[in-house]
């Protein structure tokens, strides 16, 4: 073989000598004690190798009075049958075609066990539609324990866990078998498969899918989650949440959690550019399906919510839409109703005064049980108002995320300032809320 002259020299065969003295070693656990030696071979091609070459060089100091017969013998009986004819010339009956375990996996071949590993994890991949996958192998086996004893009796620097080799050599074998329909993705797998040594089972791990989009709220009294109270009944009749929930039946998901970049009151509708969210589909029995027909099926079921899906999201993607949505711009439409009578020309002087206006906003106190009491600085871009009768107008406020708008209206008791109270010098409040516009 080409590669045998260039992977070989005294000191590997003078080991690899050493080894097959007292060990009987497949194919692949021989060759991945030198895997970092010789590139662009497979740890089975230089277990294959060392094994021809050590049963020459065994052959030669027999015949020049270096090796006894008994050496030979233990030799070329754990190099196994590739040293038949071997053996027969020289008169031993070593019956070596008999069938060993590896001194380090334990199994007649590896080679012929990541086969196995293989099929039985593309029976698993094929049974949830997987499209990618990963390959991991249980920290701490007998197996590594005992390679890791070996390679550290004979000082032997260049090996390879088996974790590495089966891992990579698995993932190739899977692969090949599925003619590439499902690859492996080492950052977004859809299943991980894991490979118990001791336990000689393989097993998976069905990851999160995660979905991005968009939701609208069509009617108020809608929660964004779901509020369960103690006695077991629901706070709100329906929320976002329980509109996705129907991702359960489409995609047989275990779980389905929502993540949303930011949120509206429950009496506030989303309407307009609708709101960023992604949901989190937990050990989804299919990762193949048509986006478009789980959009539809789920806007069917639901009256009041409705989704549009963008495409798959990272669970990066997750954090970064919670982290974004106080610097996002929204824009609302309020009715507002005043104690007193405004005018046109009031209503006017509102816009030009909250103009690229600076709102310095205390928690508001309808949500200081669950929020930490702060002050908070956040600007209204503008406003655009429309009077409808002489204690009622409607207002659309562009304003940085994470303005409470109804405060910004009512004042809050002075919590919040300026406010359209302080100037209107008259008690206003926010009757309905919709948001109708968030930046992407």
């Amino acid at each position: 073989m080409r590669y045998l002259k260039s992977m070989v020299d005294e000191n590997i065969l003078d080991k690899t000598l050493a080894l097959l003295k007292k060990y009987y070693l497949c194919d692949n656990c021989l060759g991945r004690l030198f895997a970092r030696l010789g590139r662009g071979l497979t740890n089975k091609q230089r277990g294959e190798t060392l094994k021809i070459v050590a049963l020459m060089e065994a052959h030669r100091k027999l015949i020049e009075g270096l090796l006894s017969v008994e050496e030979f013998e233990k030799i070329a009986t754990n190099i196994g049958s590739i040293a038949d004819d071997t053996a027969v010339e020289l008169g031993l009956d070593l019956k070596l075609s008999e069938i060993r375990k590896c001194s380090i996996c334990g199994f007649q071949s590896l080679d012929l066990k990541i086969n196995e590993y293989a099929k039985k994890a593309l029976e698993l991949l094929r049974r949830y539609s997987a499209r990618t996958f990963l390959v991991g192998v249980m920290k701490n086996s007998s197996i590594e324990r005992k390679e890791e004893a070996i390679a550290s009796e004979y000082g032997l620097k260049f090996y390879e866990n088996v974790r590495n080799e089966l891992k990579r050599e698995v993932g190739k074998a899977v692969q090949s078998m599925s003619n590439m329909n499902v690859r492996v993705d080492f950052s977004k797998p859809d299943i991980v498969v894991v490979i118990d040594l001791d336990k000689d089972i393989v097993s998976i791990r069905r990851m999160p899918l995660y979905l991005k989009g968009l939701y609208w709220k069509l009617g108020r009294n809608i929660s964004q989650s779901k509020w369960i109270l103690w006695d077991g009944s629901k706070k709100y009749p329906y929320s976002v949440q329980e509109a996705l929930e129907t991702l359960k039946e489409l995609i047989g998901a275990k779980e389905v959690v929502l993540h949303a970049s930011g949120r509206e009151d429950v009496d506030v509708r989303m309407l307009g550019s609708g709101r960023l969210f992604i949901v989190e589909v937990k050990e989804p029995e299919k990762y193949s399906f048509s986006i478009r027909d789980i959009e539809r099926k789920v806007n069917e079921k639901s009256r009041y919510v409705k989704v549009r899906f963008l495409g798959e999201a990272s669970r990066k993607e997750v954090r970064l839409a919670k982290m974004e949505h106080a610097r996002k711009i929204k824009v609302y439409k309020a009715l507002v109703v005043v104690d007193k009578n405004v005018s046109e020309e009031q209503l006017r002087g509102l816009e030009e005064y909250f103009t690229n206006k600076v709102v310095r906003q205390r928690t508001p106190r309808r949500v200081l049980h669950r929020r930490p009491d702060v002050v908070r600085l956040r600007r209204v871009h503008s406003i655009k108002t429309k009077l409808l009768s002489s204690h009622v107008f409607e207002a659309l406020i562009k304003c940085d995320g994470g303005l409470y708008i109804k405060e910004l209206v009512s004042g809050d008791n002075g919590r919040t300032k300026p406010s359209f109270s302080e100037y209107l010098k008259a008690e206003a409040k926010c009757v309905e809320l919709d948001v109708v516009y968030v930046s992407t």
